[in-house]
């Protein structure tokens, strides 16, 4: 066997190797096997004209032999022992077949290297058999299943009835609006309409306080009675019976004088 078969041979079948695992349905199985094999003499064939006539009988036409065989036996592995023992959950079964048959393979190859081609050195060429296979493996298993991994998409936020909002939708003259909770300081009650203060602006939406207390999130608003809702982070101070957003006082209801104690350092 002559030197040059190994170079090229590591080469071409890393990178023909990748026409027989594509999982593409336009051509029967045994085609598209074809076709690869095909591509991969034909590619050693190219650069290997020039040495090709230089070699007799057997020895002509063994690195062709070689390429077949190597070709075959990543077929089998990923197509049987890796698809219908590793992916099916038979790990232990498939890594004791495929070390089973890696090592009989070897010393097959070992043997008849030696003997055969008279290669004293054999290490280099076991260690590309089993490197062949494993890149193999590595490309059948990226074409083939690379379909099933999604990129990953960022987080939304939910909008389930459980997470809390950021906005509280109400009717305003007429229109939907949204108002961010951050700037809301607290909400007044002007019987079926409700007087919400932010810090840019005063809005008299239509909407009960209850319909208000039950969309906002708690206990950051808090309702402290039966007029008002105040918004926890704009409290400046407390007392047992006011709440204080700045200089404004609210007067805690007294069936809500619990709730609040509850929530509050009053």
């Amino acid at each position: 066997m002559t030197k040059s078969l190994y170079p090229e041979l590591k080469l071409t079948t890393i990178v023909y190797f990748c026409p027989i695992v594509q999982t593409s349905s336009a051509f029967p199985v045994l085609w598209r096997n074809a076709l690869g094999l095909s591509a991969l003499l034909i590619a050693y064939y190219i650069p290997d004209r020039p040495s090709l006539a230089h070699r007799q009988g057997f020895d002509a036409f063994s690195p062709y032999l070689f390429l077949v065989l190597m070709y075959g036996w990543i077929i089998f592995h990923n197509t049987f022992l890796f698809s219908r023992l590793y992916l099916q959950g038979k790990t232990k079964t498939y890594l004791l077949w495929t070390l089973l048959l890696l090592a009989f393979s070897s010393i097959n190859m070992h043997l008849v290297l030696m003997y055969l081609f008279h290669q004293a050195n054999t290490l280099p060429h076991l260690l590309s058999f089993w490197v062949f296979t494993l890149a193999g493996l590595g490309v059948y298993v990226l074409f083939r299943y690379v379909h099933l991994i999604q990129p990953a998409q960022p987080a939304l936020p939910k909008s389930d009835e459980n997470s809390s909002p950021t906005f509280l939708h109400c009717s305003i003259d007429g229109l939907e609006r949204q108002i961010p909770l951050r700037q809301i300081q607290y909400l007044e009650s002007l019987e079926n309409y409700a007087k919400i203060v932010t810090e840019q602006k005063t809005y008299i939406a239509r909407l009960s306080l209850k319909d208000a207390e039950a969309k906002l999130p708690r206990p950051a608003f808090l309702r402290i009675s039966r007029s008002h809702i105040v918004h926890t982070a704009f409290i400046t101070r407390t007392t047992s019976d006011e709440v204080f957003i700045q200089h404004q006082s609210f007067k805690i209801g007294k069936v809500f004088k619990r709730y609040v104690v509850e929530h509050l350092d009053v």
